[in-house]
């Protein structure tokens, strides 16, 4: 499943979820369970349901690519921080993260975050990619060998495996 199909799923679950429990809420509403309005409190808030999160994460997913784009590294990899705390399941805002964490000089970190991403999706050639250049970048070309060998295994002819490829030829 690519990471669009992915996001338009988790969408759809989330609005499903929400539908049902707006009709779940009504129904209860409905059944007459509350006769004494005044003595009626209202509940405690819940926490927001999945959608919100996902539409945080989209606005600030383009606030982090306007600033990866603008060459502000350190806002960006913040951003991402953001994005990673409200979805930590997914991959692709590790690469990312990890991208701008290795442009602002926190290659380290970037590691970290690269490391994280291709844990949580092994098949991610973007991630693999991403991890073997910033392992290339600091010196430690046996790792990054290991890590760019693996993404060309995992689809030789596509763009991520092609630039893979060309890195372990240089």
């Amino acid at each position: 499943m690519n990471e669009k199909s992915k996001r338009s799923f988790a969408a759809f679950v989330a609005m499903a979820l929400l539908v049902g429990a707006i009709v779940f809420a009504i129904r209860r509403g409905l059944s007459g369970d509350d006769t004494n309005i005044s003595t009626y409190r209202v509940p405690a808030q819940p926490s927001p349901p999945p959608v919100h999160r996902i539409e945080s994460a989209q606005s600030l997913a383009a606030l982090a690519e306007s600033h990866f784009a603008a060459r502000r590294f350190n806002e960006a990899a913040e951003t991402y921080r953001k994005i990673a705390a409200l979805l930590p399941q997914d991959a692709s805002v590790y690469t990312d993260l990890g991208l701008a964490l290795h442009y602002s000089g926190r290659s380290p970190e970037a590691l970290d975050a690269l490391k994280t991403a291709t844990r949580l999706d092994s098949r991610l050639q973007r991630a693999g990619l991403s991890y073997g250049y910033v392992l290339m970048s600091m010196g430690k070309e046996r790792q990054a060998r290991d890590v760019l060998k693996k993404t060309v295994a995992l689809d030789p002819s596509s763009p991520q495996g092609m630039e893979a490829k060309n890195m372990l030829n240089r």
